[in-house]
């Protein structure tokens, strides 16, 4: 009898322990539920935020951010659609207690870190091509960087020839070519080289509230001083080009995202009624109407062009020799010496040229790279003409959205915040109250959700 009471003893304690480590169990249980399911409510909440998405970005160019102000209601309207959706998800016994936004991720935020991340992204899903080795296929693997040993040649030319000429009364009077580029100057280059089909707006429009305000003033090119009258001048612009292989590649797949989502002065299907009608113009050249962007472009590739013609120019010996009858016929009225003029003529020769290759390019045709005896389109004879005759396609060569991508990648910081500027302009057609200084891709919350007699505390992060 005895040793059955110890046993029953025995048993109840265990029963007694296993009901109260059982009972445990089921708070445990009931403690972590409440908190999974706060969690999840929270969660929930913060992809709710994520889905107000910008529509119109999203389907134009691929980029998820959402208004931190809810379109001009203010960060508080934020916060209390945030919490009501927290309400919403959460478990019956459960209370919000206290939220709040703390902390908002902008696209701005980092040198547009978040921006070069989604392209990124979108050029790996799209499988889009950003086209560098086709680009140094085109060109050979080589750059518009101006040789150094034919610039000490022309030097040394120069400085050799110090024989005199005596004036020769029947020799022929030449026109001198530097006056069609000195009118090309006052006229305008667009009137030369852009189609008849291109229509070319010169509305301004504002940019005072674009994320590009900030910018720092961006080093140029400059322009080509279409003159011809000075030769320390001509050297100087032989040399305005920076290499470009190595910014290409870096810039790779930013260049494959811009050529697919925004429009070009020869291609401007991708985005029907956006502001500026010749946005990669704008990436590269940042001003307030697309026909200052188109100028600026194109003195950029004619930049680009000036020493290729040149060093060609240099290589061709018949071209030369006509360079040098006129060179030596115009020495004695210009009082520049004929070795001199020589090369300022053949750098006339050289702009005309490139002048005539941005029209081919304008045309939506393609053009060689580098020029041959064959590609070689002006006569220096009929310069004015001969630079507005209309050319066949080459079907091979560069193409003008080509050299915009080269343009593009010598200066990507600028071109993102351009980006944006580009994106909100659109974008406000529809919702004009957005500002790109708004837009955000994620957010930090903190949230305090009592349940029973436990409260829940958590700091959440979300983003794209």
């Amino acid at each position: 009898m005895n040793n059955r009471g110890q046993i029953t003893v025995f048993l109840s304690l265990i029963m007694s322990a296993l009901l109260l480590l059982g009972m445990f169990a089921v708070r445990i249980c009931k403690f972590y539920n409440d908190k999974a399911r706060a969690c999840i409510a929270v969660n929930s909440a913060v992809s709710d935020i994520k889905s107000t998405y910008n529509g119109y970005i999203f389907e134009h160019y691929h980029i998820l951010l959402f208004d931190k102000t809810d379109y001009g209601r203010g960060e508080a309207a934020v916060e209390e659609f945030f919490g009501e959706n927290v309400k919403n998800n959460l478990d019956k016994g459960q209370n919000l207690v206290y939220v709040a936004i703390t902390d908002f991720d902008l696209i701005t935020d980092n040198k547009c870190e978040a921006l070069k991340t989604q392209i990124e992204d979108y050029a790996a899903y799209a499988a889009l091509d950003y086209g560098a080795d086709a680009i140094f296929a085109k060109t050979g693997g080589k750059e518009a960087v101006m040789d150094e040993k034919v610039i000490e040649d022309m030097d040394t030319d120069i400085d050799s020839d110090n024989k005199t000429e005596e004036n020769d009364s029947k020799k022929k009077k030449e026109d001198d070519p530097r006056s069609i580029t000195k009118t090309i100057g006052k006229v305008g280059v667009l009137y030369f080289v852009a189609p008849e089909k291109l229509e070319i707006c010169s509305d301004i429009v504002d940019l005072s509230e674009c994320p590009s305000k900030s910018l720092s003033v961006v080093a140029d090119f400059g322009n080509l001083n279409d003159s011809f009258n000075s030769y320390s001048r001509l050297k100087k612009d032989l040399k305005k080009n920076p290499a470009w292989n190595n910014s290409i590649i870096e810039a790779g797949c930013s260049l494959a995202y811009t050529k697919e989502v925004f429009n070009s002065a020869v291609n401007q299907n991708k985005n029907k009624d956006t502001v500026f009608k010749f946005e990669m113009e704008y990436l590269i050249c940042g001003k307030s109407s697309d026909y200052l962007n188109l100028k600026k472009t194109v003195n950029r590739i004619c930049v680009i062009r000036f020493p290729i013609n040149f060093t060609y120019l240099l290589s061709d010996t018949t071209r030369m020799a006509r360079v040098r009858e006129i060179a030596y016929s115009l020495s004695f009225a210009t009082a520049i010496p004929e070795p001199i003029l020589k090369y300022l003529i053949a750098g006339c020769w050289s702009y005309a040229e490139a002048l005539s290759d941005v029209r081919i390019l304008l045309d939506g045709k393609k053009t060689e790279f580098m020029k041959n005896k064959n590609n070689w389109k002006t006569d220096i004879d009929h310069l004015s003409d001969s630079i507005k005759e209309k050319q066949p396609d080459e079907g091979k060569g560069m193409s003008y959205e080509d050299y915009l991508l080269i343009l593009l990648s010598l200066n990507m910081d600028s071109t993102y915040k351009r980006m944006l500027d580009i994106m909100q302009l659109n974008a406000k057609q529809i919702y004009p109250e957005f500002k790109m200084e708004n837009a955000a891709v994620g957010l930090t919350v903190d949230v305090s959700i009592e349940s029973s007699d436990s409260v829940f505390n958590f700091n959440i992060s979300g983003g794209y």
